[in-house]
């Protein structure tokens, strides 16, 4: 089996050093790289590729869609986690709705970008719930304002879960959601599970509906 690359784009040396020796102790992933600051990781990542790129992002901010353009730009099949100095839930809502595949507060334990790398290496996304809810707003304004049909094959959301969705996105747990809307928790998750199923993005679905 194929290990994991990992590019590692992280200003800190000190904190740098520790992702990179977690990286290296674990058995399927190995270090393609580290870099100091965003240009040299976009050359990194361009010239070897790497499966994950964990970078930190610093203030100012690059708009979230632009800062994943060019990244694809140089590695289409690399997946970007992204870190930054603080958890922002509007610019995390943004890169993941960009096309991030995970987000993390700067300085989190190395063991949990361990699990964040090994998670969107198989195909999920990770980030904390309020984050992903807020992804989902965006996802869903999206496709609101790209046509009042949806596409083919694709189901309009209903009232009901565009309410769910809004309550979501306020950082409320599926509890809270049911008794603001008086209706059981199941239904709930039941609508959250329709509004992935509908925008096609079932992996958000088993994350947020696991962090909840």
């Amino acid at each position: 089996m194929d290990r994991i690359t990992v590019l590692i784009g992280i200003p800190n040396g000190i904190y740098r050093a520790k992702l990179a020796t977690a990286v290296a102790q674990q058995g399927d992933m190995q270090v393609a790289g580290e870099a100091a600051d965003g240009p040299t990781a976009g050359n990194l990542a361009e010239a070897r590729q790497p499966d994950v790129l964990l970078m930190e992002v610093e203030r100012p901010y690059l708009a979230g869609s632009e800062l994943l353009r060019r990244f694809r730009a140089k590695s289409p099949g690399t997946k970007v986690v992204l870190l930054a100095g603080e958890p922002e839930d509007a610019f995390g809502a943004e890169v993941l709705a960009a096309g991030a595949k995970g987000y993390l507060p700067t300085g989190v334990p190395p063991d949990e970008c361990i699990n964040a790398i090994r998670h969107v290496a198989s195909g999920g996304i990770w980030a904390g719930p309020n984050v992903l809810a807020k992804a989902v707003e965006h996802l869903v304004e999206k496709t609101s304002q790209e046509s009042v049909s949806p596409p083919e094959g694709r189901e309009l959301l209903t009232g009901r879960e565009h309410e769910v969705i809004h309550w979501a996105g306020l950082g409320k747990t599926n509890k809270e959601i049911a008794g603001q809307l008086g209706v059981g928790e199941q239904t709930v998750k039941t609508h959250l599970r329709n509004v992935f199923r509908k925008l096609e993005i079932t992996r958000r679905a088993q994350i947020i509906l696991r962090r909840f």
